[in-house]
Order: structure tokens, then sequence, then C-alpha cells
């Protein structure tokens, strides 16, 4: 049996009642969406934070609105299981930018003569990293590789 408390206006307060940690959600981090819901996730380890429908009710009442306009349709109807996994993978996808995006933002603002550095560069790499460059390496030494990924 719980033994009653004070609490600050007098009345008495079981300690059952009082279980509840309050979560701290940092703003949604549209750049890195993976290392926000990480940070999330830590804050739900120290707050005792383990039912789904909690987790997933905490980033829908915290997120803006704007954020959760992209994934609506989990928003309007949620899944029966693992609502918060799912709001989680498509919010990752949604704001996650993919290998061909992060490249053509780094060469948006890259010179034409550095954009063709930084393309030889990604061709020397991908030769490099095939089983048969490394075979080249290998029996030939770097001599066998093309002159422009020496310099590499």
């Amino acid at each position: 049996m719980t033994e009653p408390s004070d609490s600050s206006d007098g009345k008495a307060v079981s300690h059952s009642e009082v279980s509840r940690i309050a979560v701290k959600v940092p703003p949604f981090w549209r750049e890195n969406p993976a290392i926000w819901f990480s940070q999330l996730e830590s804050q739900f380890i120290t707050s005792g934070i383990v039912q789904d429908s909690t987790k997933y009710h905490t980033v829908v009442a915290s997120v803006e609105t704007e954020i959760l306009s992209q994934v609506s349709d989990i928003i309007t109807s949620p899944p029966n299981d693992d609502m918060y996994k799912t709001l989680k993978e498509r919010l990752i996808n949604f704001f996650s930018d993919s290998e061909e995006r992060r490249l053509k933002k780094l060469l948006q603002d890259v010179e034409l003569d550095d954009k063709r550095r930084l393309c030889s560069y990604v061709r020397c790499r991908i030769w490099r990293e095939t089983a048969l460059a490394m075979s080249c390496f290998d029996l030939y030494g770097c001599n066998a590789c093309p002159h422009r990924c020496k310099q590499f």
C-alpha cells in the first residue's frame, strides 16, 4: 500500500500518482533527423518512457505542423503496431538527403576546375575500391593505375 505524502497545496498525494518525468524535446533537426531521434530517444531513456504509443504521441505533440504535414497519413491514421517506429522511419527517410542530393549540394558551390578534379577523384576512388583494382595494385603496384589517380 502506498503512503500518502503532502503536496504543495496541502492535499495528500500517493506515491503511485507521481510517476512521470518530463521529456525535454529538442527542436527538430531537418538537416539530420537521425541524430534528432537519437537525442529524443536518450530523453525517453532518462525519463523511463518505453511504450511505443507514448513515444509516438510525444513526437506528434512536439514537432512543428509543417514537418508533420509531410507524414500526415501516419498522423491521421496511425498504424496499430509500431506507431513510433513507423513515424520515425518516414521522417528520417523524408528529411535525409540521398547520396545524389548530397553530391549535388557539394557541387553547387564548386568552381568548374574543382568539379573536374572532384569527379576525377571520385572516379579514381571507385576504381581503386574494386576487386580488379586491388589485384592490379597487388600485382603491378601503383604504376598500373591511371596517371591522374596517382595524385590522390
